[in-house]
Parts: C-alpha cells; sequence; structure tokens
C-alpha cells in the first residue's frame, strides 16, 4: 500500500469517527431539549391547574348567585303587581345590586388571580422561543464538529505533485537528456527542440511523433 492510499484510508477513518462523534452529539443535545421541553410545558400546564380549577369553580358559584339574584327580583315583582306593596320591593332591588357587587368582588378578585398565575412562569411561547435560541447555539457548536470533518477529509487530498515526481521531472530537464536526444545534431536549435519536446511530453501536450 503506497503512501498516499494509506494517508487516505488514515484521514476516512478518522473523517468516520469524527461524523459518529457529531451525530452522537446531535442526538444528545436534542434529546436533552426534548426532556428540557417536555418538563417546562408540563410544569407549565400543572402549576396553573390548581388555580385554574379554583377559579372555575368561583365562575361556576358566580353563574349560579346571580340566578338566584335573578329568580329573587322575579319573585318580588310579581308580589308588587299582586299587592302593589314597594317597600319589599325596594329592600329586594337593593339586596339585589349588594349581592351583585359580592358577585362582581368574587369575579375580579378571581380574574386576578389567573393572570397572576399565568404570568408567574414562562408560557408556551416563551418555552419555545428559549429551546430555538439554545438550538441556535447548538447549530453554531454542530457547524464547527462538522468543519472539522471538512477539513480531515480534504486532507485526504494533497493537490500537490509527490515529490518523487518533482525530483523526476528535474533529473529530466537537467542531466543532458535534451543533448542525448538531440544525437548527432548538437546545435543550439536542435538542443532546445529536444527541450521542447520532453517539456511538453512531461506536461502531457504531445508526443515526439506530433513534433
Amino acid at each position: 500500500m503506497g503512501r498516499y492510499e494509506r494517508a487516505s484510508k488514515a484521514s476516512i477513518k478518522t473523517a468516520q469517527s469524527l461524523v459518529s462523534s457529531i451525530v452522537d452529539t446531535v442526538k444528545v443535545d436534542l434529546r436533552r431539549q426534548e426532556v428540557r421541553l417536555d418538563e417546562e410545558m408540563r410544569n407549565r400546564v400543572d402549576l396553573i391547574q390548581k388555580t385554574l380549577f379554583e377559579v372555575a369553580s368561583v365562575q361556576d358559584a358566580i353563574i349560579a348567585g346571580s340566578h338566584n339574584v335573578k329568580k329573587s327580583l322575579s319573585r318580588a315583582r310579581k308580589k308588587l303587581v299582586k299587592s302593589g306593596e314597594r317597600s319589599a320591593m325596594k329592600e329586594e332591588i337593593l339586596d339585589a345590586a349588594k349581592r351583585l357587587g359580592e358577585l362582581r368582588k368574587l369575579h375580579d378578585e378571581a380574574s386576578d388571580r389567573i393572570q397572576s398565575a399565568l404570568a408567574s412562569n414562562l408560557s408556551a411561547v416563551d418555552i419555545i422561543e428559549r429551546m430555538m435560541k439554545d438550538l441556535f447555539k447548538m447549530g453554531g457548536s454542530w457547524e464547527s464538529d462538522a468543519r472539522q470533518i471538512d477539513e480531515t477529509i480534504g486532507e485526504a487530498v494533497d493537490p500537490n505533485p509527490p515529490v518523487e515526481m518533482i525530483e523526476l521531472e528535474r533529473e529530466l530537464n537537467n542531466s543532458g537528456f535534451d543533448v542525448i536526444l538531440a544525437g548527432d545534431e548538437r546545435d543550439i536549435e536542435s538542443i532546445e527542440a529536444s527541450r521542447t519536446i520532453l517539456r511538453e511530453m512531461s506536461r502531457n501536450q504531445g508526443s515526439a511523433e506530433d513534433q
């Protein structure tokens, strides 16, 4: 096995190892993000669940209370029609207004509680935005690892000619072979023509028969 083949195989082996490493890194990073996303999203729901149920119960009580007040007003109105007694109706109206105030207070308190609970931790959108920022940062790290793979593959291919080929070219051009090739014709023109033949053939630009 030649020098370049050994070097190429070593570079490819290193690149394959780097590929396995970056794939494992991405898998681990994404798995961590998945676990964190699941935890944060569920915590988001769990933390507000108790408050949400309590507020829902209060709202149902407000609805029931509103119905009761309306029924009381309706009964008082019917009595007013029958008896014409206004004092009882006035008391019922004032009592209804008072109870409505109490119901409104309950509603405002419940609304404040739910708003406070919603703002007390990251929203679902905030969680996704956080994850996307983390992924962007990790992507930079993955890109750096990927660049190592490309560099390793690039190192497997040497664009420069082998030293042995350069040495052969020097020997062919500097050892008097042009004179030997010229034969008995030792004039400058013949020797230069021989040099041209050697130069062009060594650069794959022609053959002796073409000259």
